[in-house]
């Protein structure tokens, strides 16, 4: 078997290189097994992954998103990368368990493999100077339709114009030569007889128990590594995933699914403005491509029937705060009937044209890391209001946060902190200037706030009044008191229990408190206290649900 995709992985794994090129040979005649064999491709290279950092036991039987996630925790499979294994997963679930396939959505899962591909190379290969060469599109499926037939005849385009640049610029060899190869087995896949690749397929599933002894070689092998060797694999996965470039279309793909996992109904592929999408009571529905004065918008997003937000999606190359800008100009001229729009729209502070959503939305899918805050996170902006700035976020919000943060009276909320007394006897001179400093620093759109006080002063006490007051105002709806140490969590718990604030009712029984042993709130909970973090020192914190960082 060859492919110009997957052939650099046969040295480092044949069984990936097989699955590779199975899910490419499958999509032009059955997606439904396209995707199956990406979704196994995810798997194995998963597994791969975990046995050499030393983490995979045949004998424990987690589901792949598990130990997705027990890689991700362990700092193995960096953000990036992990964002582009669950899309794979997502995809390939639905064809395992729904026996669902759409050709659009197998190629998508088959250009996320060869992504994991390149960076399975550029970090175990250990060969960050690998160029892959352009992606070569699999043959036309018979049905396929006038979209994805365009998407594929695009990629085709991109083959061409690659070859035309480097004939023009004279680039080395190597690169020219990969680029000629794709253009070759462009015309040769539509020779190919599937018969071929259906013994091979069956060739490639009695290669399990092979799978295994590999797998089991390589967890020994890294048992018996130093520690050094550990660190030097994990930066250089670091090094390999900030190469990894995805083009728009697979940008979108990866911004539905993590949508999807807050809670929205997102497929960029099917619910779009123009085929028919629209808001309805009781959903939540991100609608791709809805139109503005300027041009459609990626996203628009309803919850219900009012639109609350606008998203605008590019490339993982792109830095995020200049399509912001772009974001801005849509949420301006975005076109809504008056059922769909906000009360107390438009927002205008003194523009030309107002904001007619509150919420702005600017990301190109990859996973926020403060190192890359301009090239990673989800940007945010609320428009409500003049004084708020724009803020990188890790993931998206929630449609139930987005609703209550429209329901937030900010002004409202200041005007009653400004006016609610302390209380004769409840906090001392300083710890009042303390909270009057911090809400202070709020009303301004401050949101990293550093308060320092030494041992014995109320830390815990200053900052069960604020939370009281940043609640009772609704100013926050829930609030999280992190501490480093479980003791430290115990002692806070007992004076929220104790400490009297309004008509001899404690904090405990105005406001729900989870405390360590809840893992996560209700969702009607306004409060909650989480466990403890690795020993760095005595500290407090309390975090917003909107990142303030007090």
């Amino acid at each position: 078997m060859a492919s110009t995709n997957f052939d650099h992985l046969k040295p480092l794994s044949t069984q990936l290189h097989q699955l590779g090129v199975l899910s490419e040979r499958f999509f032009s005649q059955d997606a439904n097994t396209s995707l199956i064999k990406s979704r196994q491709f995810m798997e194995l290279m998963a597994k791969e992954v975990a046995a050499i950092y030393g983490l995979y036991d045949e004998q424990d039987k987690v589901t792949t998103h598990d130990l997705l996630r027990r890689l991700s925790a362990q700092q193995v499979l960096p953000s990036e990368v992990a964002s582009v294994f669950h899309a794979v997963r997502k995809l390939g679930n639905k064809a395992v368990h729904e026996f669902e396939g759409q050709s659009r959505d197998a190629l998508s899962a088959l250009k996320f493999c060869r992504s994991l591909g390149v960076w399975y190379r550029w970090s175990f290969g250990k060969d960050l100077s690998f160029k892959p060469g352009p992606f070569v599109p699999p043959k036309d499926p018979e049905d396929a339709s006038v979209a994805l037939k365009a998407d594929l005849q695009n990629l085709r385009s991109e083959v061409l114009a690659k070859e035309q640049a480097l004939l023009e610029a004279k680039s080395e060899a190597d690169e020219l030569k990969k680029t000629q190869a794709a253009l070759e087995e462009m015309a040769k896949q539509a020779t190919e007889e599937s018969a071929v690749w259906e013994q091979t397929a069956a060739e490639q599933e009695a290669e399990a128990v092979a799978m295994a002894k590999k797998l089991s070689e390589l967890q020994k092998l890294a048992e018996a590594e130093p520690e050094q060797v550990h660190r030097e694999r994990h930066q250089a996965a670091r090094d390999a995933a900030a190469k990894l470039i995805l083009d728009e279309q697979d940008t979108r793909v990866l911004i539905d699914a993590q949508l999807q996992d807050m809670g929205w109904e997102a497929d960029t592929k099917t619910l779009t403005h123009k085929n028919g999408t629209r808001p309805e009571s009781g959903r939540n529905i991100a609608i791709a491509e809805w139109p503005t004065e300027s041009g459609p918008v990626d996203y628009a997003l309803f919850t219900g029937q009012l639109c609350i937000g606008v998203i605008e999606a590019k490339r993982e190359s792109v830095d995020v705060p200049g399509v912001l800008a772009q974001a801005q100009r849509y949420a301006r001229s975005i076109k809504l009937d008056p059922e769909h729009r906000v009360v107390d729209s438009p927002w205008q502070h003194g523009l030309d044209e107002p904001y007619r959503v509150p919420f702005i939305f600017a990301t190109n899918g990859r996973p926020y890391i403060r190192q890359w805050k301009t090239k990673s996170g989800i940007w945010h902006w609320d428009v409500r209001s003049a004084k708020n700035q724009p803020d990188a976020l890790s993931q998206w919000f929630a449609p139930q946060d987005l609703k209550q943060k429209l329901e937030t009276n900010v002004d409202a909320a200041a005007k009653g902190l400004a006016e609610e007394a302390f209380g004769k006897g409840k906090l001392r001179p300083y710890q009042e200037e303390a909270v009057q400093s911090i809400e202070g620093a709020i009303e301004r759109g401050q949101k990293d706030i550093l308060i320092s006080m030494a041992t014995g002063t109320g830390k815990t006490r200053t900052s069960i009044a604020l939370m009281y007051r940043l609640l009772k105002h609704s100013r926050f709806r829930r609030i999280l008191f992190l501490v480093d140490r479980k003791a430290l969590g115990k002692q806070t718990e007992d004076a929220l229990e104790t400490t009297e604030l309004e008509g001899l009712l404690n904090f405990a029984q105005i406001y729900g408190v989870a405390g360590l042993g809840q893992k996560r709130t209700e969702s009607s909970g306004r409060y909650r206290s989480i466990n403890d973090r690795p020993d760095r020192g005595r500290r407090r914190y309390i975090l917003a649900p909107d990142t303030w960082h007090i």
